[in-house]
């Protein structure tokens, strides 16, 4: 044998286990700086039409996967994954999510609720606790539906969260009104899967008069179009005063952060209008209580159970929450929107 022919033969032989070493390379990723020398390597026509030859067992005109031929070309660049097939480790199936575990309520849960309000209607909060709801979250489209009846609802001012008024603890500014609590409150619900529709609209302004009428009508069209739509959170703050007339902070620590407390408003028909089904927004406020109660002590307020309907005759698990009051900061309303949101999902998970 030549000198030339055993010269040829160990080349062809180093160039085989190149080709070898460049496959393992590629597949798993071992070294991208390996990979980007063997993309230089390769796009040097000589070299590349050589382990063509070594795949195929045939010459042939060497070009990128996906890159047409052009006339005149002294040299055409060339993509290693044309001839080196990526083989991408086998993926696990991921783990299915355990069912979360069915809510139970006992009378632990209801003694520790207490209802008040002016209306004069008697509960049975252990029965209502455990009576099946008629909510039904399993929809294709948005199930809960956020308005803002008194829109320009807004907190107690502080360094850093200025805004202008337009009445006291009042604003048009949407970033620091009630509105910006609402989009705390979908952004948590819309964290854990459940669909959201936060009507910003302004129903107080330049009226307060008709205020409860004009969000009647902005939340009957949103049911008319999302009929999968299974309760109306209606977001407010509190306007309450203490005997001197100064503001009230209604304040609880949720985790060592201050949270403004929350109250759950309850309509009946005890005033006059419709609703039969009041007995069914106060049972899903009750559950809703019974949860918070567990997962944040300390963050909820009596529930307020009233005569008027406040259009809660709409749904079944139809609410009014008054987030803080005005003498509470807009910080911590916005906390108090996120646990409110974080126990508003884990009982619609676990029923």
């Amino acid at each position: 044998m030549t000198d030339y022919k055993r010269g040829v033969r160990r080349l062809s032989a180093g160039l085989v286990a190149l080709a070898v070493v460049i496959r393992l390379t590629t597949a798993f990723g071992l070294d991208q700086r390996a990979g980007q020398a063997v993309r230089r390597l390769l796009s040097e026509p000589e070299f590349a039409g050589f382990l063509f030859y070594l795949e195929l067992g045939q010459a042939g005109s060497w070009q990128t996967a996906g890159q047409p031929a052009s006339a005149g070309t002294a040299k055409v660049k060339s993509n290693i994954f044309a001839v080196v097939p990526v083989i991408q480790p086998k993926k696990e199936a991921p783990a299915a999510e355990a069912p979360r575990e069915r809510l139970e309520f006992t009378q632990a849960d209801a003694d520790a609720i207490t209802i008040g309000g002016r209306s004069t209607y008697q509960a049975d909060k252990l029965a209502l606790l455990t009576a099946e709801t008629a909510l039904d979250f399993q929809q294709d489209g948005p199930t809960v539906l956020i308005v803002h009846t008194h829109t320009s609802e807004a907190y107690a001012q502080e360094t850093g969260w200025e805004y202008d008024e337009n009445d006291t603890a009042r604003t048009q500014d949407p970033n620091y009104s009630v509105i910006r609590v609402g989009d705390e409150l979908a952004e948590t619900l819309e964290a854990h899967g459940i669909g959201v529709v936060h009507d910003t609209s302004f129903n107080d302004y330049p009226s307060y008069n008709g205020a409860y009428g004009r969000s009647l009508e902005k939340a009957e069209a949103w049911l008319a179009q999302y009929p999968s739509i299974q309760m109306v959170i209606d977001i407010h703050r509190d306007a309450a005063a203490d005997a001197n007339g100064a503001p009230v902070h209604y304040t609880a620590d949720i985790g060592g952060e201050a949270t403004a407390q929350l109250m759950l408003v309850i309509g009946t028909d005890e005033g006059g209008l419709s609703h039969p089904g009041w007995r069914d927004n106060l049972g899903w406020g009750l559950k809703l209580q019974a949860v918070l109660n567990r997962m944040y002590p300390g963050l909820c307020r009596s529930i307020d159970l009233r005569t008027e309907r406040f259009n809660q005759h709409l749904t079944p698990g139809s609410l009014l929450v008054e987030v803080g009051a005005s003498g509470n900061t807009l910080r911590e309303a916005l906390a108090a929107a996120r646990d409110l949101g974080e126990g508003l999902a884990a009982l619609i998970e676990g029923t």
